[in-house]
């Protein structure tokens, strides 16, 4: 059932429960308080959905778009794709469903406006243009930084927006493209 709201037969024989009975009472305390929307039923045999509503996505950190790991702005380190957890961008910003958000460590991109800490939006399905900030891979490893890609004859140059970091310098044999095109930033005040 993961990816699709249940029907409250499949939901019962998932809990293990005799019959319906045993998780109704629950059910309605779950949508008179907002946090699931019960659709169908009304007649014998007719199944009854249950969707998460908003609030209920909230409660359980589910939905929105999902923060997928840190990438550095600075020097080459391992990307990890585990996400810790999701933002309900419709509120934040518009995106594109694939979209995904990286959090920003380090400062070689503060030139552009994207500091330590920042969350930035990244999309994938793009290809990268020159100039454009993305969160490119190299090597066998897939390292990953968050660059301005610049393509050049023979090595793609991966340039900070800090004059304090050097660019880095990427043979076309160790380039392995680019997780997404920067799209939009997120950045939470500062106290």
């Amino acid at each position: 059932m993961k990816g699709s709201p249940p029907f409250v037969p499949d939901l019962v024989q998932q809990l293990g429960y005799a019959a319906e009975s045993s998780i109704t009472p629950t059910l309605k305390i779950l949508q008179r308080d907002g946090f699931l929307e019960i659709q169908g039923g009304g007649r014998q045999r007719a199944y009854r959905l249950l969707r998460l509503t908003k609030k209920g996505r909230h409660a359980l950190g589910l939905g929105g778009i999902p923060v997928l790991g840190k990438i550095t702005a600075g020097l080459l380190s391992e990307a990890l794709a585990e996400p810790d957890e999701f933002l309900d961008g419709d509120a934040l910003f518009p995106h594109r469903k694939g979209d995904f958000l990286l959090r920003v460590t380090g400062d070689s991109m503060i030139g552009g406006g994207i500091l330590d800490g920042d969350l930035v939006l990244l999309r994938p399905d793009l290809e990268v243009q020159q100039g454009e900030i993305a969160a490119a891979y190299v090597g066998d490893g897939f390292e990953a930084t968050l660059k301005h890609v610049h393509f050049e004859k023979d090595v793609i140059r991966l340039r900070a927006s800090n004059p304090a970091y050097a660019d880095i310098l990427v043979p076309k044999r160790e380039w392995r493209g680019v997780a997404g095109v920067y799209r939009g930033l997120v950045r939470h005040a500062r106290q």
